[in-house]
């Protein structure tokens, strides 16, 4: 017996099925249709799937479709919620693929359903955090896919309302424009410090996912997705619907699967992402020197999470070429004395963060190929904007009555103080 899942592109006249996902006594398969590779403009659904007529076998399908999943005690909450095995991504993809991350449906009746919005409270979302099986309901009732570890759903964010209003719960696949995560409670300050890391990345001009704080008792923070930014020709419930922008993470681009996302690639990580932008980015200066600046911010952040799965490429709207997608999931995880200080992606000779040398940075350039004056330029930006960054950020919150926001940003300032200095010797 075969099953099968239509693979769609979501055009705004009407989604375009781009291939099939199938499984056949066990065997799983991914095909282009031939309608599509006969189009005026077919486009590949992922650097690592290329355009072909021949079926896809399941170790070259697997590291994008997989990907498109959540990991870790995430993955096995839904799982656990849908009963559906944790190894089984093509059940998974089939219950909850109406709105993947980037440009694709996962459905095998895609838009079957009425797409909706049903009004959200304030205070349901705060019900949501510490309560995973809250979580995988909105999952379920908006068939969403999000990849990564941490607890979190996509909702609709209506643009015109104060953040703390206008939430929406996406029913039957339509797209939402906010993922909201909730912080453990062993982690209670965690969704502060991603905050004050991604605003103090803005103001160190890093091109960041904008991010807001709700509920100052238990901190939700709102990430606002950058595949849907813009907005569609479609309204659904008087509300204008974003418009899905494809995109895909290194792992997937690159055909590695979601556990390999801190390998260190041969001969290092940032010469093979560098030359990957150098070669294939529609924009190789702007994006080579974005790439620079997410090291170094990540180094003096002190963010040692810096995975291959924590960049992505964005696909213009005919997805025929690509950018570096702006950063995300920034994090001071040298905040937490319990996390690791070995760095997904090593600076120069070193993966420990506390061992990295100006000698580290020089070898950096090199591997980036660019000049140490680039990399000197960009930490002379950090040098002036980061700490005044942290501390009106802090004492914002502090305002809006996150009362330990301002000890934290303190915290994030004593913590990278050792890494700016150094960053001041380029």
């Amino acid at each position: 017996m075969t099953v099968e899942l239509t693979v769609y592109r979501d055009f705004p006249e009407a989604p375009l099925p781009l291939g099939t996902l199938a499984r056949t006594e066990g065997k799983i398969t991914f095909r282009y249709h031939e309608n599509y590779l006969a189009s005026p403009a077919p486009a590949p659904l992922s650097l690592s799937l290329p355009l072909r007529a021949e079926p896809y076998a399941e170790e070259e399908l697997t590291p994008y479709f997989r990907g498109l999943l959540p990991e870790g005690a995430a993955l096995e909450n839904l799982c656990r919620s849908l009963g559906i095995p944790q190894d089984d991504y093509f059940a998974m993809l089939a219950a909850c693929g109406l709105d993947c991350l980037g440009d694709v449906v996962i459905d095998p009746a895609a838009y079957a359903e009425t797409r909706s919005y049903e009004t959200v409270s304030l205070d349901q979302i705060k019900e949501m955090a510490g309560k995973p099986g809250k979580i995988d309901e909105s999952l379920e009732t908006a068939r969403l896919s999000l990849a990564g570890t941490q607890n979190k759903c996509g909702l609709f964010h209506d643009p015109s309302a104060p953040i703390t209003e206008g939430w929406y719960q996406p029913v039957g696949g339509a797209p939402s424009n906010y993922i909201v995560k909730f912080a453990r409670e062993d982690l209670i300050d965690l969704m502060q410090v991603e905050h004050l890391s991604m605003t103090c990345a803005a103001a160190c001009g890093l091109d960041v996912a904008r991010t807001a704080l709700i509920s100052p008792l238990k901190p939700i923070i709102c990430v606002e997705r950058y595949d849907r930014r813009l907005a569609s020709n479609e309204t659904i419930d008087s509300l204008v619907a974003p418009l899905r922008r494809h995109q895909e993470d290194l792992t997937q681009a690159f055909g590695l699967l979601p556990h390999a996302k801190y390998r260190e690639l041969k001969p290092s990580s940032v010469q093979v992402i560098a030359d990957f932008l150098r070669r294939r980015s529609a924009e190789p200066a702007r994006d080579l020197r974005a790439f620079a600046s997410l090291i170094l911010f990540n180094y003096l952040i002190g963010n040692c999470d810096n995975h291959l799965k924590n960049m992505s490429i964005l696909y213009a709207p005919d997805w025929r070429s690509f950018t570096l997608a702006p950063a995300y999931d920034l994090v001071s995880t040298t905040y937490f004395a319990r996390f690791s200080r070995e760095m997904g992606m090593a600076i120069g000779e070193h993966s420990d963060i506390d061992e990295v040398t100006t000698a580290d940075f020089a070898i950096l350039a090199e591997q980036l190929g660019v000049g140490m004056k680039v990399l000197r330029g960009i930490a002379t930006t950090f040098t002036e904007q980061a700490i005044p960054a942290l501390r009106n950020e802090g004492a914002r919150l502090g305002d809006e009555g996150y009362g330990t926001a301002p000890y934290i940003a303190d915290d994030i300032e004593e913590d990278i103080l050792p890494r700016l200095e150094l960053l001041t010797t380029l």
